[in-house]
């Protein structure tokens, strides 16, 4: 008699998603926080999302602080960058990029990084310059890169500009899992 054991795999996965954010000013922080909890919501229960929010000032407090920043971002599945104005550029910011697209990640496949740039204000003067900067970054970083005006549409259509992104952040993330299936040998009874 032949007998086909077909385990199933386990239908709620336990990953892990790490969110980092650095913002420029508070109503930067603001937008930070709320992208932040909108990409949680997107991952559902299934994903354990952790997340770091820190301030572009805290960059020039100390180099052991800096260098923890710098690995901890590397290491975020999604890199959050908020800042309310563009108008004029910010090369503390790029500096730091290129730092951690210099540094190496212990991130296993491409991650997420996100601009959330501009209050809605007007249209900045510094945006070209800007988004091509991010761009660069993100390729040497292997992120992909999407960008945002954040003003009040933006917060309210996340699901129209957030969630392909995230979703497709996800699928990356998610672990192969093939169906196993286990032959047992015929047993004759006589």
């Amino acid at each position: 008699m032949n007998t086909e054991t077909l385990i199933e795999p386990e239908l709620v996965v336990e990953g892990r998603l790490r969110l980092f954010s650095l913002y420029v000013d508070f109503p930067a922080a603001v937008r930070a926080r709320w992208a932040t909890c909108q990409i949680s919501r997107l991952a559902g229960e299934q994903w354990k999302t952790s997340a770091e929010m820190w301030n572009l000032d805290t960059l020039t407090t100390s180099e052991p602080i800096r260098k923890m920043i710098v690995q901890d971002a590397a290491d975020a599945d999604v890199l959050v960058i908020a800042m309310s104005s563009l108008d004029w550029r910010e090369l503390e910011l790029v500096e730091w990029l290129n730092c951690l697209a210099a540094g190496k990640a212990n991130r296993p496949g491409t991650g997420l990084f996100i601009g959330l740039l501009g209050d809605g204000k007007g249209r900045a003067m510094e945006l070209d310059w800007t988004v091509k900067q991010f761009l660069r970054c993100a390729r040497q970083m292997d992120r992909n890169f999407i960008w945002h005006w954040m003003d009040r549409n933006a917060m309210a259509d996340a699901d129209y500009w957030l969630t392909d992104s995230v979703e497709a952040l996800l699928a990356r993330k998610q672990p192969v899992r093939n169906v196993t299936f286990l032959r047992e040998a015929a047993i004759e009874i006589a």
